[in-house]
């Protein structure tokens, strides 16, 4: 019931679009095509071919923001029925029992792992029968830790409270999940929650997330994380990209895909799904390959609760982050490779199919919408008005149609922006709403970074290429007590895709290609905003002659742009046949059996 507002909203959305938008696209296209056909510069539009192609990318970038705008819509009206009816005092109590797992690496984690289980025994409130299982592996004994741990468990349980820790030693484990597959066979609680090493929930989002799961009827429902701790313009900033992600964008990406995804960590489970699962010990994350196969081989269904929070460390420096951020991304990629020919045979609803290729294929085209729409749509809205307010000539040397598309797609940016300030304003914490105007302050910046990240992460999982393991590091822990796992150094070194499970599959060899151009012209979309920068000299009032009271502005040449996208592409595609020539090497030949690239 909680989400027939969201159903609701999409009709009304549908509407809208199937009303409103024809009109405003047939007009869009009449001049790209006119552009397209012509050839040549025109003296009415200022539109010749380079022109048209830039528009036509602009074109497709806004509408891609303006069905984003609408899913927002419905997920916020989502939030504000949730927020009516939030449940208080004893309808949220819990009194089954629940289950905690905390997957634990212990020489990273040493420091911290004591603190974590004391906060998950004594501050959760509103569940009646608590049990926190600990499992932990370290390629080493450490008695002194060991002991600690051992004496922890020994308080509990107690007869306060009907709360247990129950300590496991994984012997052979060298990763997360093989911790987590040890020790769900021994569960009998009818929910279990997840969260990491350094995750410490609010006293009432178990609760909170139990009762979701239980009115929504849904498997799994993933809650949010936020910065506890550490350097505070760095958790200021960290926290303001984890609210947008969690309160604005994931909500959105739910209403219009139908699906939420498990993100490893403060996700709560029904018991049964999730001992139905198994989590794999090879995939780089293992969280985002379960949620795969959970919905196409069992059509599990996921929701976002971003009202249940946890809070978690920073990683310990920008390296850290980096390797972090970066096994993530090709964690990610790794398992659109390994699935993408299942999506659409998934056994769910067409609504969730297309979101699942919505989920995974479209990452590419939409960090390059992003890149677009705040790089490049934002410099030359403002510039526009600009000229505008000055009385010069508004477009800049770019045809009125670029410049008026332009200026919508920063309307619609701004709409965002003023969304999300209003959703942290609301949320109380003036630290947060500091962090959220950093981070849009930032956004060129961030949106950089991230283009720079999907680019990496490509070109390491199409080689098969992934290096060593590499331990997280956070802060405020020691780093002498950070050591990677020895046993499991060389089997993360491993080519990513090589096993013979993951032979790429012709659908995969599609989707790489896909994604290696699709950020091949995102690539060729920074290159070109760079070389396409030129300089305006602009008149005062538009007719000041010798230059009296000038004003000089640096533009971007949208035509180089397009041109830049179209050799991306290309380069992007060179790139992936250089790859699939590497791996058939390293493989000793290749040759396409039963569909798979072997």
């Amino acid at each position: 019931l909680l989400w027939q507002p969201v159903d609701d909203g999409i009709v009304l959305a549908t509407r809208v679009c199937a009303e409103g938008l024809p009109p405003i696209i047939n007009r869009a296209m009449a001049g790209f095509f006119d552009g397209l056909q012509s050839g040549q510069q025109d003296e009415g539009s200022g539109m010749d071919m380079g022109w048209s192609l830039y528009y036509g990318i602009v074109l497709w970038s806004t509408l891609m923001q303006v069905l984003s705008l609408l899913a927002l819509c419905a997920a916020s009206w989502a939030a504000v029925m949730r927020s009516w009816r939030r449940p208080t005092g004893k309808e949220l109590q819990v009194s089954e029992p629940v289950a905690v797992i905390v997957p634990c690496y212990l020489p990273n984690e040493e420091p911290i792992i004591a603190g974590t289980l004391r906060h998950l025994l004594d501050h959760l409130t509103g569940v009646d029968d608590l049990t926190v299982y600990l499992a932990y592996n370290t390629p080493r004994d450490m008695p002194e830790a060991e002991a600690e741990l051992g004496a922890l468990a020994e308080e509990w349980p107690n007869e306060r409270s009907r709360r247990r820790l129950v300590v496991t030693r994984v012997e052979g484990s060298n990763s997360k999940a093989e911790n987590l597959n040890n020790v769900l066979p021994s569960i009998t609680a009818p929910y279990i929650a997840i969260y990491d090493a350094d995750h410490h929930p609010d006293p009432e989002s178990l609760a909170t997330s139990i009762r979701h799961l239980n009115v929504t009827g849904c498997d799994c429902v993933q809650g949010s994380t936020y910065i506890r701790e550490g350097c505070l313009l760095a958790r200021w900033l960290v926290c303001a990209e984890f609210f947008v992600n969690y309160f604005v964008i994931l909500p959105s990406m739910q209403a219009l895909s139908g699906t939420g995804f498990f993100g490893g960590a403060n996700g709560i489970w029904r018991a049964s799904s999730l001992k139905s699962l198994r989590f794999d010990e090879q995939a780089l994350t293992e969280d985002i390959d379960c949620f795969a196969r959970a919905i196409v081989q069992h059509g599990f269904r996921f929701e976002f609760l971003p009202e249940s929070c946890s809070g978690e460390l920073l990683p310990s420096g920008l390296r850290a982050l980096w390797k972090q951020r970066l096994r993530w991304a090709m964690g990610w990629d790794q398992v659109t490779l390994r699935h993408a020919s299942t999506f659409w045979g998934a056994k769910t609803s067409c609504r969730v199919r297309v979101g699942l290729i919505y989920i995974f294929f479209c990452r590419w085209l939409t960090q390059t919408c992003a890149f677009l729409i705040v790089a490049l749509n934002v410099q030359a809205a403002v510039q526009w008005r600009l000229g505008q307010t000055l009385g010069g000539t508004p477009e800049l040397d770019t045809p009125m149609l670029v410049s008026r598309l332009q200026v919508a797609s920063f309307c619609g940016y701004c709409v965002f922006i003023v969304f999300t300030l209003l959703r942290a304003l609301l949320r109380g914490s003036p630290g947060l709403v500091v962090g959220v105007v950093m981070y849009f302050g930032l956004m060129p910046v961030i949106v950089f970074c991230n283009s720079v990240l999907l680019m990496v992460s490509l070109c390491r999982v199409s080689t098969g290429y992934t290096g060593g393991w590499v331990v997280t590091s956070r802060a405020h822990v020691p780093p002498s007590s950070v050591a990677p796992p020895s046993s499991g150094a060389s089997a993360a070194r491993e080519p990513l895709l090589g096993r013979a499970s993951e032979q790429l599959g012709h659908m995969a060899i599609f989707v790489l290609a896909t994604a290696l151009s699709t950020s091949g012209a995102l690539a060729g979309a920074v290159v070109g905003a760079f070389l396409g920068q030129r300089t305006v000299v602009r008149p005062l009032w538009g007719w000041v002659p010798f230059g009296i009271g000038a004003t000089t502005t640096t533009v971007t040449d949208g035509r180089i742009v397009a041109w830049g996208m179209i050799v991306g592409v290309a380069l992007g595609l060179l790139v992936f046949c250089l790859a699939l020539e590497r791996r058939k090497q390293r493989g000793g030949g290749s040759a396409v059996v039963d569909g798979r690239l072997v």
